[in-house]
């Protein structure tokens, strides 16, 4: 109980968790509870708490099956975008039409494969879009942490200009603001809600900003993101570890870098699917990471011995080894985002694994979006 539980996801251990701060009193869980989590787990739910606090949302309907939102998509005259609303992940079904055709052709592909929602889906609206956008913060017992709110700009496709299969993220820009529009339009407002639900630690609202400058909800995360966390922790000053505990007794003691800072996914393959079998993805040699472990943050990798060269011969010593198949994220800050990517892409040059898998782009897109942006007065302290 003197020490730090930190909650890096929403899988089962919540209930488990939530059980320990009724039943054993523990205050020291930094995460989300159940009832917190189900905000992001549950679209529906999360677009109810955005009705909560007066936030309009899309238009949408919801479905329980593939075939009955191709019935209601044949009958439109709108683009629609696909969106799972179950408790399980299935980041493969959702999809941007550009026409109800379009999205009646690919819902029907998907019929064919034999795919099978696992839960409820819904059809939104499709809104011309200037950019999307995140802000986030840290919550504790008496509300978000002030001045430290997080502005990110999420690249979720596996290959460039946000082509194919969606991965989470594959890199993130984000940016640490004393103050932003979008956390007082659609973050702030829930802090009443979030403080009856008992959440703790990161929670974060995505957007879409429209042409006209109108936010429109997407979606919560409530939990550490993936690579966000490991961007936030390169832009922490100090311990990394006990201003989490801090926060959760009451504390302000986080001290945080306000540059812009890039972070970008390197993975092999056969992310992002997962399905090969560990004697395909474990144990390949990452070379080149000692050189720059202050900007790259380990993530599926292990301690082993690998093949180097010492004096001019080859030789068994220990290294690090691939563990998975999202391998490591490296990170860079600077003052604009132009100066981030090129210092964040000298350490990914730094980087060798065979079969290496990583996006050249992030960032770019950007850098073309925040004029637009900063006319509507949103991202003001990003530069590009």
């Amino acid at each position: 109980k003197d020490g730090l539980i930190l909650v890096t996801s929403n899988n089962r251990y919540i209930w488990e968790l939530d059980r320990y701060r009724t039943d054993f009193g523990f205050t020291n869980i930094f995460g989300p509870t159940a009832a917190s989590a189900r905000l992001e787990i549950e679209r529906s739910a999360g677009m109810e708490a955005m009705r909560a606090i007066g936030i309009e949302v899309p238009p949408f309907e919801t479905f329980d099956s593939l075939e009955s939102a191709d019935a209601f998509v044949r009958k439109s005259d709108v683009a629609w975008v696909h969106k799972p609303l179950g408790s399980e992940e299935q980041k493969d079904l959702t999809y941007v039409s550009k026409d109800p055709a379009d999205m009646s052709e690919w819902l029907r592909r998907q019929i064919a494969r034999g795919y099978k929602l696992k839960g409820k889906a819904m059809l939104q609206q499709k809104v011309e879009r200037l950019a999307e956008l995140g802000v986030s913060g840290w919550m504790g017992p008496d509300g978000f942490l002030p001045d430290r709110f997080q502005i990110a700009f999420e690249h979720k496709n596996l290959m460039n200009d946000e082509r194919g299969p969606a991965t989470g993220e594959m890199g993130t820009v984000c940016q640490y603001v004393e103050t932003d529009k979008l956390a007082e339009q659609m973050l702030l407002p829930l802090e009443p809600i979030l403080r009856t639900l008992g959440h703790r630690g990161d929670f974060a609202v995505g957007a879409m900003i429209d042409t006209s400058g109108k936010p429109h909800f997407l979606e919560f995360t409530a939990r550490c993101g993936y690579p966000a966390f490991w961007i936030q922790i390169a832009s922490h000053r100090g311990d990394p570890e006990q201003w989490m505990l801090d926060l959760l007794n009451g504390k302000d003691s986080l001290k945080v870098s306000y540059d812009v800072s890039i972070g970008v996914v390197l993975a092999q393959p056969d992310f992002p699917h997962d399905n090969a079998p560990p004697e395909q993805v474990d144990g390949v040699p990452v070379r080149g990471a000692d050189s720059v472990l202050p900007d790259l943050h380990l993530v599926e990798v292990m301690m082993g011995k690998g093949a180097v060269m010492e004096n001019g011969k080859v030789v068994d010593r220990p290294a690090y080894l691939t563990a998975g198949t999202y391998v490591c994220v490296a990170t860079a800050l600077s003052k604009t985002v132009e100066k981030a990517r090129k210092r964040v892409y000298a350490t990914v040059d730094t980087v060798h694994f065979p079969n290496r898998m990583f996006r050249t782009d992030i960032g770019e897109k950007v850098i073309k979006a925040l004029p637009g942006l900063h006319k509507h007065g949103y991202a003001l302290d990003m530069e590009p």
